[in-house]
């Protein structure tokens, strides 16, 4: 038997205090029956968060005899709240956490070392995601972290059909067409209402508009690892990069991209062409095609019908798009919570069930007779699923089978989802990486993203990316970060 289990205690007492972390408030332990009820804090780093009346709170806090405080916090704000938690003593009991700060805090000794518990305490997570996957956890060997599935790719070039039938024109497959479609959607009044007020393309500073242009010229993308011809590659010092910048920096010149892009937030970029400003986004089926969203671009535009549009192909052939079968969401615990045996066993309990077969459909679809029905072992949904569950995702630590999740859920949305998922795609090795401790990436960062702007834009010419490159590869410490991503990219098993 195992450390833990020797050494969990019956109870608590009804007065410890159990802190809720950046929830700000605290609760006693509550008594449930003849037990006693442990508060857990789970944070997660989203806009979204459970409504008042939260039905799966309630059915997994009677399944588990706990008090689950699931707290969610948007944007850069996450990592910062997180931080200040953990430094004042006061952690959240499970964190969502970024590969960089998991190493971080790993080399610190404040997260608890996980590669005893999985064998034992954590076995039925252990069956529920694959080896490889767990493999994402892992700091120099260790657990530092449990990884949940990886799931389906949902992005895509979406463009205005009306628009070009409207113009007489086709879904561009080139990016020369695509060229010509951005122009003519921008100067040829494809709205009909004779006023000059519509770009081709728009997006945010996060450069999506531009995504899935990289393959187009053979390039992986900006900062992306890859392979190419036998070697692993990072996007900025691929050739093939600049020849895609001169081919983003021409839509720009004339005129045909959003001009606002560079300040454009996220959901900024969805609004401007929701109200038909732009005719082309890069967006994820699941923001375009669920009737929420659809109702609000066809109040805004009754007339619009917006179709997945796969990345044209280029001087280098075939579009495709980067993706990182390796992204997952890592999960942490704190090391403080060793001390606390009682409640570390719930926190296990907790990643267990919702990695279950029981907690699992509970987590996907919610309550059977209410939100679905069962026909054998298939999950048929009911009208409450769609009214009920657009948050359930959030109680989806460990992950899902998105395959039989989405064509279940989102039935009517199955042929944007299958064409999201069956694009060409560039893998990446993103996720295998992190910094090395001397790295600092937020100079790098800020650095690259006001460079790349400049050469978009047009304000700095081409000619002197290799003095960009230069700058950041020894000023910035860029060549030996690419350096010690390729020893882990091998390390993982990516052969060169």
């Amino acid at each position: 038997m195992s450390r833990l289990k020797l050494a969990v205690v019956a109870s608590l007492a009804a007065s410890a205090v159990m802190a809720t972390s950046c929830a700000g408030d605290q609760s006693t332990a509550k008594r449930e029956g003849d037990g006693e009820r442990i508060t857990l804090t789970v944070h997660r780093p989203t806009e979204e968060s459970p409504p008042d009346n939260d039905i799966l709170k309630r059915e997994i806090d009677k399944a588990l005899g706990i008090d689950l405080r699931l707290v969610t916090t948007g944007g850069t704000e996450y990592e910062t709240q997180l931080s200040a938690s953990l430094a004042a003593g006061d952690p959240p009991d499970l964190f969502s956490i970024s590969r960089p700060m998991l190493r971080k805090l790993a080399s610190q000794g404040l997260l608890l070392d996980l590669t005893e518990y999985m064998d034992n305490e954590l076995t039925t997570y252990t069956q529920f995601v694959s080896p490889e996957t767990r493999t994402r956890g892992k700091i120099d060997g260790r657990d530092y972290a449990l990884a949940s599935k990886s799931g389906y790719f949902y992005p895509a070039y979406w463009i205005r059909k009306d628009w070009l039938d409207n113009l007489g024109l086709e879904v561009p497959r080139t990016v020369d067409e695509l060229f010509e479609v951005a122009r003519a959607f921008t100067k040829d009044d494809p709205d009909g209402n004779g006023k000059n007020d519509t770009y081709g393309l728009t997006g945010d500073r996060g450069f999506s508009a531009f995504m899935p242009l990289w393959g187009a010229f053979g390039s992986g993308g900006p900062g992306n690892f890859y392979l190419k011809d036998g070697e692993i590659v990072n996007g900025y010092v691929d050739p093939a990069t600049k020849d895609a910048l001169a081919f983003i920096q021409k839509l720009n010149k004339q005129g045909v991209v959003d001009p606002d892009w560079v300040t454009n937030e996220f959901m900024t970029a969805h609004e401007r062409a929701w109200q038909g400003r732009a005719g082309i986004l890069y967006f994820s089926w699941s923001e375009m095609t669920k009737p929420e969203f659809v109702d609000q671009y066809k109040k805004a535009n009754p007339e619009a019908e917006w179709i997945q549009m796969a990345p044209p192909s280029g001087p280098a052939g075939e579009g495709a798009l980067p993706r990182d079968r390796g992204a997952v969401t890592l999960w942490a615990i704190p090391r403080a919570l060793e001390k606390d045996e009682a409640k570390l066993q719930k926190v296990f309990d907790l990643i267990n069930f919702v990695s279950s077969q029981e907690g699992n459909r509970l987590v996907m679809y919610g309550l059977e007779g209410r939100h679905y029905t069962l026909d054998g072992q298939r999950v048929v949904p009911t009208d409450k699923l769609a009214e009920e569950g657009n948050y359930f995702w959030l109680y989806q630590l460990t992950g899902r089978d998105d395959e039989d999740y989405l064509a279940t859920k989102f039935a009517a949305q199955q042929e944007y989802i299958d064409f999201a998922n069956n694009q060409p795609f560039i893998e990446i090795y993103n996720s295998l990486v992190t910094p090395p401790e001397d790295y600092n990436a937020g100079d790098a960062s800020r650095f690259i993203e006001e460079q790349f702007a400049r050469f978009v834009s047009g304000a700095r010419p081409l000619s002197e990316y290799d003095e960009f490159l230069d700058t950041l590869l020894n000023k910035f410490g860029y060549a030996d970060y690419i350096e010690s991503a390729k020893e882990q990219i091998r390390a993982a098993g990516i052969q060169q």
